[in-house]
C-alpha cells in the first residue's frame, strides 16, 4: 500500500458565480443548445446526440451537489483531476460547476456504443443462447483493470511521483467498466464512474463507509477505504464475466429470509441495520459471500451440486480470480503483484487463444496531469 498526506481536493469556488466553469480534458467544445437527448439512461445520465451530426454522441452525467459543499464542482471531477492521463481511464470531455443551475453539476464523456460490461455480457452472450464469455475476453479485462488499479493507487505512472494520492475507487463493478471497441475482435476496457472515489489514507481505513454497490465488496465491508477491498472488486467482476453473477449467495432469498426473521417477535434487530438506509441495502451488504470455483468439468460441478451449469475456463483463470477473491484482506494481491505476476500468465494464455492479434491495446499508456 502506497500511503499519501491527504490535501484538499481542490480550492474553494466563489459559490455566487453564475456562469458555469467549463474544465475540458480534450479538444472538444460543449454547447447545450447544440444537443439534445437520444436516450435516458438514468433520471440523471442520458445519452445525447448532436443535432447537426446524428453519428455523434456523448454521454452526460448531471450531478446533485450537496449545499454545505463551497466548491461546486463534482467530486467526480475533482478525484479524476488528481491523476494524470491514462489509457485506462475514462476521462471527462468537459465538466460544469453550477450547471444547469447552482446546485448541480454537469459531466460530459465521450459515449461507448458497446456500453458497460453487465450491457456488453447480455447482448453478446447472454442474449445469444447464453453463450458463455470467451476467455480470452476475459483476461484481457482482467489485464487492464489490474493497470487501471495500480495507477490509480499510485503504483505506475508517467514518473515516480511521491506527491501523487494513492486514490480508492471503492465502486468497482460491471456498470462501472467500459467496454470500447479499438478495432480489432478483441475490445479493451476503460474503469469508469468515480463518483465513490477518495484519497487513501492510513489512519481512516477501517473506518466504515457505507457507499457503492455492496454485493460487489468485499467480506469485509463496510470497512472498504483500502486498496485490498478495490482488488476483491476487481476479482468479483471477473467472477460476473464467468459466473454470471456477483461472488455472493442468492440475495433475493436472503433478503427474504431476513424479512421473515424481523417478523418474529422473539428475533433481535442487529443494531447494523439502522446504519444502512434500507433493509434490501442491508442485505446486500450482509448476504454471505460465495466464491463459484470457475474451472470445474461438469462432473466436478456435479458432484459439489453446482450444476452442470458454468462453462469450464482454465485453472490459471480460476487461480488468479480466487487470489483476489481471498477472504482475509491480507492474503488478496496488490494490483502491482497482479501486474508483475498475473499478467505474465494472461499474456501467454491470450497468445495461445488468439495469437499476436489477442495482445493488442495491452500496454498501459500515461499522459500530463488533468
Amino acid at each position: 500500500m502506497v500511503n499519501r498526506k491527504a490535501t484538499a481536493a481542490s480550492a474553494k469556488t466563489d459559490s455566487k458565480r453564475k456562469k458555469p466553469r467549463r474544465n475540458t480534458t480534450q479538444s472538444f467544445s460543449w454547447s447545450e443548445r447544440d444537443w439534445t437527448v437520444k436516450q435516458l439512461l438514468t433520471p440523471v445520465v442520458s445519452v445525447m446526440v448532436n443535432k447537426e451530426d446524428n453519428k455523434l454522441f456523448v454521454v452526460k452525467k448531471i450531478i446533485r451537489m450537496p449545499s454545505h459543499v463551497e466548491e461546486r464542482r463534482s467530486f467526480e471531477a475533482r478525484a479524476l483531476a488528481l491523476l494524470p492521463d491514462c489509457n485506462r481511464i475514462a476521462r471527462p470531455l468537459v465538466d460544469l460547476a453550477m450547471g444547469p443551475d447552482e446546485d448541480h453539476a454537469t459531466i460530459i464523456f465521450e459515449h461507448y456504443p458497446l456500453g458497460d460490461l453487465k450491457q456488453w455480457k447480455l447482448h453478446n452472450f447472454d442474449e445469444r443462447n447464453n453463450k458463455p464469455v470467451t476467455e480470452s475476453f476475459i483476461w484481457r479485462c482482467f489485464i487492464q483493470m489490474s493497470q487501471a488499479l495500480a495507477f490509480i493507487h499510485n503504483s505506475i505512472g508517467p514518473d515516480p511521483d511521491e506527491k501523487r494520492y494513492c486514490l480508492l475507487h471503492r465502486d468497482i463493478k460491471p456498470e462501472n467498466i467500459l467496454v470500447v471497441n479499438n478495432g480489432t475482435t478483441y475490445p479493451s476496457f476503460l474503469l469508469h464512474d468515480f463518483g465513490c472515489a477518495r484519497i487513501y489514507i492510513e489512519s481512516r481505513a477501517d473506518e466504515p463507509s457505507y457507499c457503492g454497490t455492496y454485493k460487489w465488496q468485499p467480506p469485509e465491508n463496510p470497512r472498504i477505504n483500502t486498496a485490498e477491498a478495490d482488488i476483491w472488486a476487481l476479482g468479483a467482476c471477473i467472477h460476473f464475466l464467468a459466473v454470471g453473477r456477483a461472488p455472493v449467495e442468492d440475495v433475493g432469498i436472503f433478503a427474504k429470509d431476513f424479512r421473515e426473521l424481523l417478523g418474529r417477535e422473539d428475533f433481535k434487530e442487529p443494531s447494523s441495520l439502522m446504519d444502512y438506509k434500507s433493509t434490501d441495502r442491508y442485505c446486500g451488504a450482509r448476504v454471505p459471500r460465495q466464491v463459484i470455483p470457475v474451472n470445474l468439468s461438469q462432473k466436478e460441478q456435479l458432484e459439489r451440486g453446482l450444476g452442470p451449469e458454468y462453462y469450464q475456463y482454465s485453472d490459471d483463470l480460476h487461480e488468479w480470480m480466487s487470489q483476489c477473491l481471498r477472504f482475509e484482506p491480507e492474503e488478496r494481491p496488490s494490483a502491482i503483484d497482479l501486474l508483475e505476476e498475473m499478467v505474465d500468465v494472461g499474456k501467454e494464455m491470450l497468445h495461445s487463444m488468439g495469437g499476436q492479434a489477442a495482445l493488442g491495446d495491452l500496454e498501459i499508456t500515461f499522459g500530463i496531469k488533468a
